[in-house]
């Protein structure tokens, strides 16, 4: 009689625990809400109607997946050409200027060669864009900076210091001839090498390029290298 009763108990304890299970909460279940996308501004209502914009960067500042929208514009005449940099950001009433600059250069070129922007970033995540400027008129010239967020706010870093002091240091002189380029978070200058009192037309050292390093609220040298050959005289 026992050997009967024994096997209906094990199996309603069977039945008990399958019948229980979907009971139970389920991670898989509480999937979280997707937070919700922001619409890209409409660009055009955020630079002057005479303007011509050149290029749009969407950069993280801060390293924490704030988006901005950075503007590269300029006035489409030669041979002055008015520039402006506007740094766009989201906020509660919607897309705003944080930032902006203006510049003026003299480029026969035009808008497009007159300025342009790039984005580097360091090695701890954040984000800055390089301003590039070019002069064209008797000879060239690359002028540059860096847009880095500081303390919330958005600054310009100025290279210029580092380079006279490395101009300086190997009895070279500024006169231009200079391009700008950025890898990483590295903003290459390559300058011809000239000699105090030498012409524009003739550089007489070997050309040198000034590595700057971008740290997230500064830019720091990094190296200097000379090229291997000397331009004749």
């Amino acid at each position: 009689m026992w050997g009967c009763v024994l096997p209906r108990v094990l199996m309603v304890a069977t039945l008990y625990s399958c019948s229980a299970s979907p009971t139970q909460p389920s991670a898989i279940q509480r999937i979280p809400r997707k937070a919700a996308s922001v619409a890209d501004p409409n660009v055009s209502e955020f630079f002057p109607t005479t303007a011509k914009l050149i290029k749009e960067l969407k950069v993280d500042f801060d390293n924490n997946g704030v988006i901005a929208v950075v503007l590269a514009y300029a006035s489409d005449t030669v041979p002055d050409v008015a520039t402006g940099v506007r740094v766009l950001k989201y906020g509660a009433t919607g897309w705003a200027v944080a930032f902006e600059e203006a510049d003026s250069v003299i480029n026969g070129a035009g808008a497009s060669d007159a300025l342009n922007i790039e984005k580097v970033r360091s090695s701890g995540g954040k984000e800055g864009v390089v301003v590039v400027l070019k002069f064209s008129g008797a000879g060239t010239a690359t002028e540059w900076h860096v847009l880095a967020s500081i303390r919330n706010k958005i600054a310009r870093l100025d290279p210029t210091r580092t380079r006279d002091k490395v101009l300086k240091a190997r009895g070279y002189v500024y006169m231009g001839y200079n391009g700008v380029t950025v890898h990483g978070d590295l903003v290459i200058e390559d300058l011809a090498g000239y000699s105090r009192g030498r012409a524009r037309c003739c550089p007489d050292r070997p050309s040198i390029a000034i590595r700057s390093r971008f740290t997230g609220n500064s830019i720091k040298l990094d190296s200097v290298k000379e090229s291997p050959s000397c331009p004749r005289s």
